[in-house]
């Protein structure tokens, strides 16, 4: 979200700004659809299916780069060459930026329906005598990850270009998706003193067992 429209302009887009609203749009119609389902399909369920498209998504995103030349490569000398090294890409490569702004928007899609949504959910997993604080750190939490990311992306971009990048943050979508898998329990229809009667004992997984469909 951040940093769309610089992906875009290194892709050679001549109005990035422009190009990244078509996310912006996704994330919104996406954020609408979730709200929609999420009481239908269930706070695990939703993120055991959208956190997989994501990092498909992404792992595709990291394979068109690689037949990307990008600007960089055309100047070796300026790194951060602009327009004259935009014009330097081979038209051969110009139809891979496309499916990169495709992908993105598959990965905003599957975000938006589950990771976007879900963890504000969160207080419901709570009770009520520490429901403020659990939802403060976890508040906190997702915060802070989102702030981690945002001063590393950049830094990841230009050390390891824009493959591995995209290759580490999909590995990391897989680990959260085993971890919730493993964890996270289905409120799908509880009432708040019985999903806090959930974690009571442990995770809470395993005392329902529709939890792993």
């Amino acid at each position: 979200m951040y940093f769309s429209a610089t992906l875009f302009s290194l892709l050679g887009f001549a109005t990035p700004t422009l190009t990244s609203l078509s996310v912006a749009t996704t994330n919104s119609l996406f954020t609408i659809l979730s709200l929609l389902l999420i009481d239908r399909l269930g706070r695990r369920r939703i993120l055991l299916i959208s956190i997989p498209v994501m990092a498909f998504a992404l792992l595709c995103c990291s394979l068109t780069f690689h037949y990307i030349i990008l600007p960089s490569d055309t100047n070796s000398t300026n790194p951060s060459a602009s327009a004259s090294a935009h014009d330097a890409v081979p038209l051969s490569s110009r139809s891979s930026p496309l499916l990169v702004v495709g992908f993105i928007i598959i990965y905003v899609a599957g975000y938006a329906v589950g990771l976007g949504n879900v963890p504000w959910q969160q207080s419901e997993l709570f009770p009520l005598n520490i429901r403020s604080l659990g939802s403060s750190l976890a508040t906190a939490m997702n915060w802070g990850s989102n702030f981690i990311v945002g001063i590393t992306f950049l830094e990841m971009l230009d050390g390891l270009g824009p493959s591995w990048t995209f290759i580490i943050y999909a590995c990391v979508c897989l680990v959260g998706w085993l971890a919730i898998w493993v964890i996270y329990p289905e409120t799908k229809g509880l009432s708040l003193e019985e999903t806090g009667e959930l974690l009571r004992d442990g995770w809470g997984v395993r005392k329902r067992p529709e939890t792993h469909l």
